[in-house]
Formats: C-alpha cells, sequence, structure tokens
C-alpha cells in the first residue's frame, strides 16, 4: 500500500488492499473492502448509483473515510454521504449526510454522524449488510433536510457589517485560516452572490482541499455558526449589533 498524506485521496483498490486485522473475542474489526462493498449494495437497494467515489487513509490504513456523490434529480446538487470506519477501534462505522454543488464541486456535510456500529464481538457481514441498507433509509431524509436547508440559505441576504461578524466567527473557530482571508474576500466578491448561500460557498470553496476526515467537522461548526445567526435573526425585532450578536452567541453556547 503506498503511503499518503491525510489529505491526499487514494484509489479504491489502495483501501481493498490495507492488511486485514486478526479477530479477537471482543473485537470483529470490518474490513473497509466489505464496508465498501456493503455499503453500495445498500445504496443500490434504495434506488440511488454512486456517480463519484473518494477515498482517503490514516493511521497506516487504520483508518477510511469515503465520499460518495449519489444520483439525484436535483440540477444544482447532488446529494452525498460520508462513510468512516477504522480497524483499530478507533471510529466505528458512521455514515453522514452531504451535499455538492456541481457548478463549483463544493462539497459539505452536516457533521452530524449517524454512528451505525461498533466492530464488537457479536458483528458479522450478515448483521453489517443489513445495517448498511436500513441506513441507507435513514439517510434519504437527513439527506433531503440538509438539502432544504443549504439551498434555503440563498434566503437570507447577507449585510456586510453582518458578513465581518461571521468571518470572525469562522476564524476563530478555525474553520479557515486567517490567512486565507483574501482568498474569501475574492470569491465572496466575483464569484458568489451576497447571501448566507454566498458566504457558504466561498468558505466550502476554500475548504475543498481540506482533509476528507476533518471536513464534516469544519463543516459542523460552519453550519453551527450559520444556524445560530439564522436564530439571532429570528429573535430579534431590530437587526443585532455585534454586542448583541456575541451575547447572543454565548448563550446559545456554541
Amino acid at each position: 500500500m503506498t503511503s499518503t498524506l491525510l489529505g491526499n485521496r487514494v484509489s479504491e483498490t489502495e483501501v481493498c488492499n490495507v492488511p486485514d486485522v486478526p479477530f479477537t473475542r471482543s473485537f470483529h474489526p470490518v474490513h473497509h473492502r466489505d464496508i465498501i462493498r456493503l455499503m453500495k449494495n445498500g445504496i443500490q437497494a434504495v434506488g440511488l448509483e454512486i456517480c463519484k467515489a473518494e477515498y482517503v487513509l490514516a493511521q497506516k490504513g487504520m483508518q477510511m473515510f469515503s465520499v460518495y456523490d449519489l444520483s439525484n434529480s436535483n440540477s444544482e446538487l447532488c446529494w452525498s454521504i460520508g462513510l468512516r470506519n477504522s480497524l483499530n477501534k478507533s471510529l466505528s462505522f458512521s455514515v453522514t449526510a452531504g451535499t455538492r454543488v456541481f457548478v463549483c464541486s463544493n462539497l459539505c456535510f452536516s457533521g452530524d454522524y449517524l454512528a451505525v456500529r461498533k466492530h464488537t464481538g457479536g458483528m458479522d457481514i450478515d448483521l453489517l449488510g443489513a445495517l448498511a441498507y436500513s441506513t441507507m433509509q435513514m439517510m434519504i431524509p437527513r439527506l433531503r433536510a440538509f438539502q432544504a436547508w443549504h439551498l434555503g440559505l440563498r434566503n437570507f441576504p447577507l449585510p456586510e457589517t453582518d458578513l465581518k461578524i461571521l468571518l470572525v466567527e469562522i476564524m476563530t473557530n478555525y474553520v479557515i485560516p486567517a490567512s486565507k482571508f483574501h482568498d474569501f474576500q475574492g470569491l465572496y466578491a466575483n464569484v458568489y452572490d451576497e447571501s448566507l448561500w454566498g458566504f457558504h460557498e466561498a468558505v466550502t470553496d476554500i475548504l475543498k482541499g481540506s482533509n476528507l476526515l476533518t471536513l464534516p467537522r469544519k463543516n459542523k461548526i460552519l453550519n453551527h455558526i450559520i444556524d445560530n445567526y439564522i436564530s439571532s435573526l429570528h429573535s430579534a425585532n431590530d437587526r443585532l449589533s455585534l454586542g448583541d450578536f456575541y451575547q447572543h452567541r454565548s448563550l446559545l453556547r456554541l
């Protein structure tokens, strides 16, 4: 297996060629190749197809993260799911909802994982196959809801003062580093519209080169900041001042 950096994508063949880990009485690690096969079967069983697949390995192949872009009818974006698995007890087999925008290939996750199953002694392939199918059934409403949230950001124009507040939020919460400010500014001013959608897309555009293993966590923080901002708009009769915004943020306990 080729050694890779966390941010580098690897082929499905490299993932499948990770050496097997022996079972113990209490730990039955299900290999990444079996996760891939069973999830593909589960996706097909709910009537969807995989249009694109990406993989990342970490910890000498013991951790795997993959992204599957799925077929759906929306012309602006596609559904995506993120899968993670480990062979060393560090991660349970889990799935998260996501979307990818076609025009700019930006990828965004809800950030919340549906934890499917730890690799305990009772785990076997038949059980995991049933879990893969039921997981995809549960993921479809999550994907629909996340798509609606994502597209709904277009309904919120973003004044310049509020843009500056949100920029401080994402940088102090390490979604993007301060060194990327000018990159963000160029994208927001020249590529995307002046709305929460434009803000979100400019940030996720910068995150395109990020490590797939850390991307869901950064997306979760970004989405939470945006949700807090929307909540602040709904809870105030007048637009919040900078001080009011941070007071409201502290009450929400980000």
